[in-house]
């Protein structure tokens, strides 16, 4: 029911060659043009506008094509429109209220945690990481700084690109794989620390050591304490920490590479959990994400002085994702840089930015990977959606 189409997506490469395609955004879920859409009928004059938008959310679900989204746009804050599209399972659709994976959207959580230590005077962005925690791992220099780690300057290569990490975490499911643990698939440095921008999923692990070492508790500990439960965004989790609560969107996967999607929701146990943690593994719904997206850009969750910082971009030669900040990337969509961050992992696709000059925030999940035009679908459909709302605003 769910085979992939075979035709080529061009993807922009923000890491090295060897990630695995769903490793947490392995690379940014951008494709170079969406000109010439086959797949989007032109709006009719006799539609509202919600209807456009729910027209072009469906045009990009089915078989074939995107398996379920959930979707949620806000406006200075306000949830102005949601929307739902295809299933969770064989069964049962997709509601508004389904949890995804939001993948390395979770790293502008990890980023405003860190930001939120340092107003609290319990670390600075110059400090080494040797002053925090030690690592048995000599391809990774301790005195390699936070700020390094918050921008992808530090040189460290990806540890998903070890080839014995997934055979590991797939020989028993049930057990999850400490942080530590993970640190020793770091391999050999790609530059000395300072030199260049490289994205990569190994800089967000040390910086959750560096969460639990500096705070005493768990990472999911002090996102809740620092921003859930302060910002009254219930139904986002840690799931490395906590229980996820309520539906969760089932995750489907092309896991032979034979076109056809699998629901790998009885893989999704401890060890998948563990293996993502600060790189990937929070949990949520389009509406609190969006909400997320709103309040981290207007300086809700954190001081003016510290979302500044975290939206002061290093530019990147490339025409649509165009800079990186501190775990907040800056995107060419619709016409606008926004600021946010893509996310892809084992199951789920994600998209979460923000408009600074309109105060238009976008989430947008979806419950696939590895299927050979889910990048495409994804950033069409951001991609419509939002130049119709511009247009509308």
């Amino acid at each position: 029911m769910f085979k992939s189409l075979r035709f080529l997506v061009l993807l922009l490469a923000f890491s090295t060659a060897g990630c695995s395609k769903d490793s947490p955004d392995p690379v940014a879920d951008i494709p170079e043009s969406t000109q010439n859409d086959p797949l989007l009928d032109p709006p009719t004059n006799t539609q509202s506008f919600e209807e456009k938008l729910q027209a072009i959310i469906d045009s990009r679900v089915g078989p074939e094509k995107l398996l379920g989204v959930s979707l949620s746009i806000r406006v200075d804050g306000e949830e102005r429109w949601s929307f739902i599209s295809g299933y969770s399972d064989d069964s049962t659709p997709i509601n508004s209220a389904m949890r995804f994976g939001i993948a390395s959207i979770t790293k502008t959580m990890v980023a405003a945690t860190i930001m939120a230590l340092v107003e609290d005077g319990h670390l600075t962005l110059d400090d080494p990481i040797g002053d925090y925690i030690t690592l048995n791992n000599a391809n990774i220099d301790e005195s390699i700084t936070i700020f390094q780690l918050l921008n992808h300057l530090a040189g460290l290569k990806g540890y998903f690109q070890h080839p014995d990490i997934w055979p590991r975490v797939e020989s028993d499911l049930l057990t999850p794989l400490a942080p530590i643990e993970i640190a020793a698939y770091i391999g050999e440095p790609l530059f000395d620390p300072g030199t260049q921008y490289q994205y990569s999923n190994s800089h967000y692990l040390i910086l959750g050591l560096v969460i639990e070492a500096v705070s005493g508790k768990t990472v999911g500990e002090v996102m809740r304490e620092k921003f859930w439960d302060f910002l009254g965004l219930s139904q986002i989790y840690f799931g490395v920490n906590e229980t996820i609560e309520g539906p969760i969107a089932a995750p489907w996967r092309d896991n032979n590479g034979d076109g056809f999607l699998e629901n790998i929701s009885d893989q999704y146990g401890p060890a998948y959990h563990s293996i993502f943690y600060t790189a990937a593994d929070v949990f949520a719904t389009a509406s609190d994400l969006s909400n997320w997206a709103h309040l981290l850009f207007n300086a809700h969750a954190l001081s003016e002085s510290s979302t500044e910082q975290m939206v002061t971009f290093l530019d990147l030669e490339d025409p649509i994702a165009n800079g990186y900040g501190l775990g907040v990337r800056r995107v060419l969509l619709a016409g606008r840089n926004m600021w946010g961050h893509t996310g892809g992992m084992r199951g789920y696709g994600s998209y979460m930015f923000y408009d600074p000059v309109s105060k238009v925030s976008i989430a947008m999940l979806n419950n696939q990977s590895r299927s050979e035009n889910g990048p495409l679908y994804r950033y069409q459909l951001v991609e419509s959606v939002l130049s119709e709302v511009f247009k509308e605003l």
